[in-house]
């Protein structure tokens, strides 16, 4: 004889199946009393760092990807031969990054 716990069919047992089937759908029928919403729909939960990310994702779309000003002065700057790099800005930078990122919790 088949029986199901928690919603699991295999064979065992006749009355401890039954009786974890009869204690299960007492247990599904509060929490359909206790909250009617679920009964046939999907609830969606966001997590605090998803609503950040959504948040930045808005603001970042509002921008403008490219500050031309910027680009021309480092073309400029290429092309005359007075651009350096500086490793430790670029460290600094990814630092900060790293540090923002773990801020959000990634």
């Amino acid at each position: 004889m088949a029986n199901t716990i928690n919603r699991i069919t295999g064979s065992g047992a006749a009355s401890i199946g039954a009786s974890r089937t009869n204690q299960q759908s007492k247990q599904d029928a509060s929490l359909n009393t206790a909250n009617p919403q679920s009964e046939g729909g999907d609830e969606v939960q966001i997590t605090n760092t998803a609503a950040k990310l959504a948040t930045l994702g808005q603001s970042l779309s509002a921008s403008s990807p490219v500050d031309d000003a910027r680009v021309a002065r480092i073309s400029q700057a290429l092309a005359d031969g007075s651009y350096r790099i500086s490793a430790q800005q670029i460290a600094t930078g990814l630092m900060q990054s790293e540090d923002a990122l773990r801020q959000i919790g990634l």
